[in-house]
């Protein structure tokens, strides 16, 4: 069983076709090779961070922050990059200084949040998750407190930020999608934060040709990992290819699923980043976007999924 990623109504293949496993009948998806890419030498991400922090301990559910200075960077892939979609044109951004989490939000940080403020977990669905009533608390695999939540919200993601941000006085919020394509790139051009090719030795992902789970080498989990079980890259940000896709705040139209500006009315659909733990390689590319909710029938406020999870900003 698959999902597939919202179809806008014009012909647009590369992005009718991005999809991310179900993960549920795992004999059948067991049955696929595993990634044959995974076996490819790659160098080792050089470090090139410093500057981090924390607006309280991190038993409290405040995550590690990394500082990212301005910069200006090309944006998208070449059309030479294999698995690229046609929603990644080139051209330059300019980015502000901003802080972001070193890792997704983790189970433990989101528990101290939902704990602190007495939050109920809605019964509602979500979606792919192995369980027939998941919740962020259970998803239906096996998690501990050092895994991303998942099974949250775009409004979720909102309200955690809100959090941090009555907590310390800072303001806390989602990257945009400018912002957290220059932060999982690190400096690089590559299509991987890596290098050009995937690997098991850097991310949690799935099969190469088939969505599912594949488990190879340093990749040992058929779902999500305990964050930072895989290198950083080059800015110190760990599981920003791989695990989880991540909730970003930029939004989009119903129609052509392009980002709207800020002004810009309808985010009928968000962003999600970074791939995840059953998905291809070609959706962790450091260009490739992902949206939510899948169709027309769930609202934004509404949609979650076994696969998605977020990281958060803050300004200086």
């Amino acid at each position: 069983m698959h999902f597939h990623l919202p179809k806008p109504p014009h012909k647009n293949v590369a992005l009718q076709s991005r999809c991310i496993s179900a993960l549920v009948f795992l004999a059948a998806l067991q049955s696929c090779n595993n990634d044959a890419g995974s076996a490819a030498q790659v160098p080792s991400v050089p470090q090139s961070f410093s500057e981090t922090f924390n607006d309280c301990p991190a038993a409290s559910g405040c995550p590690e922050m990394i500082k990212l200075s301005q910069a200006t960077y090309v944006m998208g892939s070449p059309k030479s990059e294999p698995g690229r979609f046609d929603d990644e044109n080139q051209h330059p951004v300019t980015v502000g200084s901003f802080w972001i989490a070193r890792t997704p939000v983790t189970r433990g940080q989101w528990s101290q949040f939902a704990r602190q403020t007495k939050r109920i977990t809605p019964k509602e669905p979500c979606a792919y998750a192995p369980s027939p009533s998941p919740s962020w608390e259970n998803p239906g695999f096996p998690q501990n407190d050092d895994h991303p939540v998942v099974c949250v919200t775009w409004n979720d993601a909102q309200e955690y930020a809100a959090w941090l941000s009555k907590r310390t006085g800072k303001h806390y919020r989602l990257p945009t999608d400018e912002e957290w394509e220059y932060a999982a790139r690190g400096g690089t051009t590559t299509a991987f934060p890596w290098g050009a090719s995937a690997s098991h030795a850097f991310a949690n992902y799935g099969l190469n040709d088939c969505c599912g789970p594949a488990t190879t080498g340093r990749d040992k989990w058929e779902y999500t990992s305990p964050v930072g079980s895989f290198p950083p890259n080059s800015f110190g940000l760990v599981d920003i290819a791989g695990n989880v896709f991540e909730w970003v705040q930029t939004c989009a139209d119903s129609i052509e699923k392009l980002p709207l500006r800020s002004d810009g009315r309808g985010c009928t659909y968000r962003y999600a980043r970074g791939g995840a733990y059953g998905e291809r390689p070609a959706m962790m590319r450091s260009a490739a976007k992902n949206f939510a909710p899948p169709d027309d029938k769930v609202m934004i406020e509404h949609y979650r999924s076994a696969g998605f999870g977020f990281r958060v900003a803050r300004d200086l």
